[in-house]
């Protein structure tokens, strides 16, 4: 596992913070989502993997019913008591601490001292706040006594979500992040609530991301236009029968066209095309088929660009330049769109090809790249 922290550092930096060892370190991966990420909204499927790189979340009790919270990464320290656990748009990180502290502990308790660090990468898509949810949520239900699995945990925070945030989630957003286990895949199924740990056949690819360095825009409105086709499409095919998009093959979405907007039934032909995708990606891992793997992802990110519609050219041309390397088997957009990074599954004689391409990238789109070597990493860890 290739990470610049671990227990032993984060205890340290505690005990110097608070004079006072941590009771709980609880760490959580970023996660790649590989395939199926854009159908959970409408009870998709999903596979993904754990990052090499964590967060990390130390405890300890207090005697009064404070709460400090120090975040090393930004060296920044916030406080709070038990009774004042709202909402705060300036505390920014902190916020997803305090909802997992209000949906566990109660204002007549003991507050706590918290130290949180990591090396996730932040803002392309790598789960870096839902991995600090999860560790966050399971510190605090381990001090108040509770020892909860994967789903009742996902649950919990999907409450929180909901009592805290005021929005709505699901435990598809969590289960990757809380059942992942080391060198493995997960399959996630939302409608259902389950899911199965898959065997890793990337274990001899060379696993690259790839940051565009695209400018994040706000991309919010151009989501949830996307998903609003999704539903209002999935409303004028079925009607009242209460269909999903996996209850849909590809050729009875062509029959609606002309009948309903084009965009819409491209909007809703992506998502029937990505769930059979992600059900096909499944079974080319349970067989080792790391070649059938490898062209699924490709025709997916097909999708992304033609189909659903938001990739952007820099990752266009990201992707387009690393399929014409020999050696390079696929690579697809990693994330929400438009922009962020790409993964590749790369041969090692491939990277130097790769490296030099990267240059050219800079020259034609003024973006320096950024290049990482990643590996599929372990689940979360109590310590």
């Amino acid at each position: 596992m290739k990470t610049n922290m671990d227990d032993q550092s984060v205890a340290e930096l505690h005990r110097a913070e608070y004079d006072s060892r941590p009771e709980f370190i609880v760490s959580a991966p970023g996660s790649v989502r590989v395939l199926g990420e854009h159908t959970l909204f409408n009870n998709g499927m999903l596979i993904a993997f754990p990052l090499d790189r964590r967060i990390f979340f130390a405890i300890s009790s207090r005697k009064d019913n404070s709460i400090r919270f120090y975040a090393t990464n930004y060296n920044e320290r916030k406080r709070t008591n038990l009774s004042s656990l709202k909402y705060k748009r300036e505390d920014r990180w902190a916020n997803y601490i305090k909802a997992s502290i209000s949906a566990f502990s109660n204002e007549g308790g003991k507050g706590y001292n918290i130290t949180v660090s990591g090396d996730i990468p932040q803002n392309l898509g790598l789960g870096s706040a839902v991995a600090l949810q999860c560790s966050s949520a399971k510190a605090v239900s381990l001090m108040t006594g509770l020892n909860l699995g994967p789903l009742e945990l996902a649950q919990a925070i999907v409450q929180s979500d909901s009592n805290y945030f005021e929005k709505l989630s699901d435990t598809s957003i969590y289960l990757p992040t809380l059942a992942m286990a080391e060198n493995k895949l997960i399959f996630v199924d939302a409608k259902k609530k389950t899911y199965e740990l898959l065997a890793s056949s990337l274990m001899n690819t060379k696993l690259i991301l790839t940051d565009s360095k695209v400018p994040r825009l706000p991309i919010e409105a151009e989501l949830i236009q996307r998903i609003n086709d999704c539903n209002l499409g999935l409303s004028m095919m079925s009607g009242n029968n209460q269909k999903s998009f996996r209850d849909y093959s590809t050729e009875e979405i062509d029959e609606f066209m002309g009948q309903i907007p084009e965009r819409i039934r491209r909007h809703c032909l992506f998502m029937v095309e990505e769930l059979i995708r992600v059900e096909e990606a499944k079974e080319a891992l349970l067989h080792k088929d790391i070649g059938l793997f490898s062209k699924i992802l490709n025709k997916s990110q097909t999708g992304l660009r033609n189909t659903y519609e938001i990739s952007c050219p820099e990752i266009d041309w990201l992707v387009k330049r690393a399929t014409e390397i020999n050696g390079i088997r696929a690579c697809r957009m990693i994330g929400r769109g438009f922009g962020g990074c790409t993964l590749s599954l790369a041969k090692e004689e491939a990277m130097e090809e790769y490296k030099n391409r990267l240059d050219e990238y800079e020259r034609i789109f003024g973006f320096k790249p950024g290049i990482l070597e990643i590996s599929i990493g372990t689940g979360m860890i109590v310590s």
